[in-house]
């Protein structure tokens, strides 16, 4: 896949607020062209003063390569050095095969990952 047809598919970033946790709904395309929009409101969450918990839900994500896997597990060690927490839901089959699953927490719902993120940080 060519830079230019990266970059040409889409992604989109929701963000909210539930139960005290951020969550960060992603849909699309998890790939090399969108990586930089991802990190840059991953780096906004991870300059919020206290302890933040995030539940990234990636139901939505349609496609992905391993850049864009990448993106998500390094995400969550910047908001672990940040003093917060981030766990994803909903990892998409889309990206089974790519290596950063590894360090990446997930679990089948956001409920779930926000219920173990309050277990964790009462």
């Amino acid at each position: 896949m060519s830079d230019d047809a990266a970059a040409a598919m889409p992604l989109s970033i929701d963000i909210t607020i539930e139960r005290r946790c951020i969550v960060v709904r992603l849909g699309g395309h998890l790939v090399t062209g969108n990586v930089p929009r991802l990190n840059r409101w991953i780096d906004r969450i991870g300059r919020l003063e206290g302890r933040v918990l995030v539940a990234m839900d990636l139901q939505g994500v349609v496609g992905c390569d391993s850049v864009g896997v990448g993106a998500l597990a390094d995400g969550a060690g910047r908001i672990r050095r940040a003093g917060g927490h981030l766990i994803a839901a909903h990892y998409p089959g889309a990206c089974d095969d790519f290596p950063g699953r590894a360090v990446l927490e997930t679990r089948p719902t956001v409920r779930d990952a926000i219920d173990e993120l309050h277990d964790r940080h009462p």
